[in-house]
């Protein structure tokens, strides 16, 4: 065992690593960026490398833009189970099946994810739902709400959203995450005999 680590991916200077998940080799892959971008694509459209390596580009970025989240979504599903819910800075949220986004070769602009407007803001998070999933909200200051996804309005891709959480003129989104159902099940009241 090395107390140093080993290195898993060549990272430049400026560059930074988001997300990583677990996939099969045969799943596609959902990429949003921030100024309101998404691309999906083959996970089989980027080739098998050594662990040093840099990788492929997924999608192509605008100046000053950044991939804010990645999500794993199955090639079978059910029509409307698989759902992408994009959150904004300013607590817009919307929520659109992943079957709006056309399937595109990676390294592409992608597709209009989110209308991004300065009411709205910029797109913070994105997370894969279906209608069981709950998520949790918090704000740079504080503020957190508890959400179960399946009261967001489904909207096209190209939509501004609904308003998720009321925040203060200087506050901001901090993070928008999915609770894993193991834990909402240990948040059920037990019965005591």
């Amino acid at each position: 065992m090395m107390a140093r680590g080993i290195i898993a991916i060549g990272i430049d200077k400026d560059d930074e690593l988001v997300a990583a998940r677990i996939t099969d080799g045969s799943q596609i892959v959902f990429l949003a960026t921030h100024l309101g971008q998404a691309i999906r694509f083959e996970e089989n459209d980027v080739r098998s490398m050594g662990r040093p390596a840099y990788g492929v580009r997924g999608i192509e970025l605008a100046k000053d833009d950044f991939v804010v989240g990645v999500a794993i979504t199955p090639k079978d599903h059910e029509p409307g189970a698989c759902r992408i819910l994009a959150v904004t800075e300013n607590g817009f949220g919307k929520r659109t099946d992943v079957e709006e986004y056309r399937l595109q070769t990676r390294g592409g602009k992608g597709v209009r994810n989110m209308a991004v407007t300065p009411r709205i803001g910029r797109v913070n998070t994105i997370q894969l739902v279906d209608d069981t999933s709950e998520l949790m909200v918090i704000s740079q200051f504080g503020k957190i709400i508890r959400i179960d996804t399946k009261t967001i309005r489904a909207a096209g891709r190209a939509t501004q959203g609904v308003r998720l959480l009321n925040l203060e003129p200087e506050d901001k989104v901090a993070a928008a995450v999915i609770i894993p159902p193991e834990e909402l099940k240990d948040d059920e009241p037990t019965l005591l005999q």
